[in-house]
Parts: structure tokens; sequence; C-alpha cells
């Protein structure tokens, strides 16, 4: 096997765990919407990197990472609601990266591989980046993970039960901000938000709690990336699509399957 499928492999199987595991959360807090602009927020940091000769995938991460804080800080700080905030956040930060995009001299081929993604390409300071986010993610995953599902369900409950839910707000933020984007290496900035929403919403389809929640939606990620990344390298397709449409395939067998 050679090298390019094994670092796109683990790149891979790393988000497609981490964006099934977090996007539990997402689908029971109905923030998909969330995923969507924090991807799109990305573009102007990858617009900011090229100005700066720095790497696209951090100014990315940093870009999207401030986005994601900033819409907690707001949603806490005034009367509106969070998809508001959102729909405010999102074209603004768009519009200042297709600015700064006008500014970069020449045709930039990298651009579009985070507007779609480009699995195989990663190359090895990706896998050590996507590494390193992972860890502590997962860290505080594993220590949290109580505190966030009853937050899910029941945020009233969570705040009787004397945790500061404003604070495990911001984690989450952050740590949903950083999940999707290293994950725009692997499906792109347009279409990262799907691997996030999709194999959670299937794993709903067959489930009977939350345990068999988290177990199917990290299986149906997993699953989808590995196929999607072979299917790509036998037929040469794009990389990120074949991703979606094997995860969305997945979740329309799903639906004769779906529990009353």
């Amino acid at each position: 096997m050679s090298p390019i499928i094994i670092r796109s492999l683990v790149a891979g199987i790393l988000t497609s765990f981490l964006c099934a595991l977090v996007g539990v959360f997402v689908v029971i807090r109905k923030m998909s919407f969330f995923a969507h602009a924090v991807s799109h927020a990305s573009l102007a940091g990858v617009a900011i990197a090229y100005l700066t000769n720095t790497n696209p995938f951090l100014g990315a991460i940093g870009m999207g990472l401030l986005t994601g804080l900033a819409v907690s800080y707001f949603v806490e700080r005034s009367r509106l609601f969070e998809d508001t905030i959102i729909g405010i956040l999102l074209p603004l930060t768009m519009s200042v990266g297709l600015i700064l995009i006008s500014f970069i001299k020449g045709y930039k081929p990298d651009l579009m591989s985070y507007l779609f993604g480009d699995i195989l390409s990663t190359s090895r300071f990706d896998i050590y980046l996507i590494i390193g986010i992972s860890i502590p993610v997962l860290l505080l995953m594993f220590l949290l993970l109580k505190r966030f599902i009853l937050i899910a369900v029941d945020r009233d409950f969570a705040k009787t039960r004397g945790y500061n839910v404003s604070l495990l707000d911001y984690i989450f933020m952050a740590i949903l901000s950083l999940v999707v984007l290293i994950s725009t290496k692997i499906v792109g900035i347009i279409l990262v938000s799907a691997l996030v929403v999709i194999p959670p919403a299937t794993a709903l389809n067959l489930s009977r709690n939350m345990r068999e929640t988290f177990i199917y939606s990290i299986a149906f990620g997993i699953i989808g990336s590995i196929v999607g990344i072979f299917a790509s390298y036998a037929f040469n397709l794009p990389t990120g699509p074949a991703i979606v449409f094997v995860i969305s395939v997945m979740f329309l067998l799903s639906l004769p399957f779906k529990k009353s």
C-alpha cells in the first residue's frame, strides 16, 4: 500500500471518528448550522495564511476557532438566538475571506483543495497536526462526556446540578470548531458539515439508546471515509465528494429501519 493511501487512511479514520463522536451532540442540540459557519469562516484564515506566507491549514484553524468562540460569546452577551448570530458571522467572515483572496497574486491551486478537500495530498505535517489536535480533544471529550450529554438532553437540569454550563459551552464550541477545521482537509470547507451531521443522523435512525448512537455514528463515519478514499483512488474521483456520497447513501439506506 502506497504512503499516500496510508496517510489518507490515517487522516480519514481519525477525523471521521472525531466528527462522528462530536456530531452526535451537534445533531441533538440542533447545531448543524454552526459547523457550516465555522468551516466557511476558515476561508478567511486560508487567505490570510497565503498573504503572510504561512501554512494555510494553521490559518484555517485559527480563524475558524476564533469564529466558533465568537458565536458563543455573542449568544451569551446578546438577546439574539444562535442561528441569528451565525447568520451574521458567516457572511461577514466569508466576505472577508473573498476580499482577501482577491489580493492573492496568481492562481493558487491549493486554495481549491481547501474548498473541496484533497485528502490524497495529506502530508506528514498534516498527520502530526491532526494527531496533535485529536489527543487533547479526545481527552476532553472523555472527561466531560457525561456533562455534555446532560447539557444536550436537559440544559436547565444541568444548571440545577451546579454545572458551569456557559464554560462547558465554550469548551464544546472550541472542540467542535477544531474538529470541523481539521476535517476540511478531508472533504473541504464546502462539504465538511456533512461529515459532522450525516453519520450521527444515520445512527439516530437505528439506535435505541445513547450508547448505540455513539457506536453507530463512529462506525458509519469511519466506514464511509474508508470506502470513499478507496473509491476515489480506484476510480479517480474527487475524494471529499466521494466520502460524502458514501455516507449519504448509508443514511438513505437507514431510513426504512428508523426506530419509532
